[in-house]
């Protein structure tokens, strides 16, 4: 009789997941009769409390069972085993098949979107809003951020990334809290969102593209330069 190979289980959340799993069954008690995505946001708030080197044991825990993952698929992929979609991404794919869109449940944790940006546009938000004059559009706010944004260096930058990957790692923890609370066949709209816009790019002008038989640079800007120009340039050629 043919062996049953199991597929390994990724382990998600990094070491805030290690932490509410830790800590799972106190909030459980205390929030006793609420949501379950509650149990998150009281991890949440405790995680964010934790010093750096409160949080390194769960980190390296994390590692540790990051490491022992990717040995056992490793091995289990050697053995014949064949990588297959989570109850997760099975649940897209059929959610995906269907056509219309079901009522969002108000209870089902929020995606974060928008990258460092978002995470710098919601905390500037309001400033940025005082600062622009009265009458102004909504997207002036935006537009507004996306400059401020695209000022600031890497450096600067960094701990609003670190904070939208942050968010993406209670988010994981969160919908897997989610996820006990459904029937096995519930369907999970996972990519819904409300994003934030993206930053816009620097104002320059576009490049042309080179095409057969196009011009080099020198003659584009021969071409539009004016009468006077083009006898002086044509004369030093």
């Amino acid at each position: 009789m043919p062996v049953i190979l199991e597929q390994p289980k990724k382990p998600v959340g990094g070491a805030f997941g290690i932490f509410l799993a830790e800590k799972r069954p106190e909030y459980l008690k205390s929030l006793a009769g609420k949501p379950a995505c509650e149990v998150s946001k009281m991890g949440s708030e405790a995680w964010n409390k934790l010093s750096d080197k409160q949080k390194a044991p769960y980190q390296q825990q994390y590692e540790d069972k990051k490491a022992k993952f990717d040995k056992d698929m490793a091995a289990f992929l050697e053995a014949g085993g064949e990588k297959t979609k989570g109850v997760a991404g099975l649940r897209s794919e059929r959610r995906k098949a269907k056509e219309g869109k079901k009522e969002k449940d108000a209870n089902a944790p929020k995606k974060p979107a928008g990258g460092g940006y978002g995470v710098y546009l919601a905390e500037n938000r309001a400033a940025i809003v005082k600062s622009l004059p009265a009458g102004h559009k909504i997207t002036d706010v935006t537009k507004a951020a996306s400059a401020q944004w695209n000022a600031l260096s890497d450096a600067a930058k960094k701990p609003f990334q670190d904070k939208y990957l942050q968010k993406v790692e209670e988010y994981k923890v969160a919908l897997e809290e989610y996820k006990k609370t459904l029937p096995e066949d519930a369907e999970i709209d996972e990519e819904d969102g409300d994003a934030e816009e993206e930053p816009e790019e620097s104002e320059s002008p576009p490049k042309k593209g080179r095409k057969s038989g196009a011009k080099n640079d020198d003659d584009e800007v021969l071409a539009e330069a004016s009468p006077q120009k083009k006898r002086k340039v044509q004369k030093k050629k």
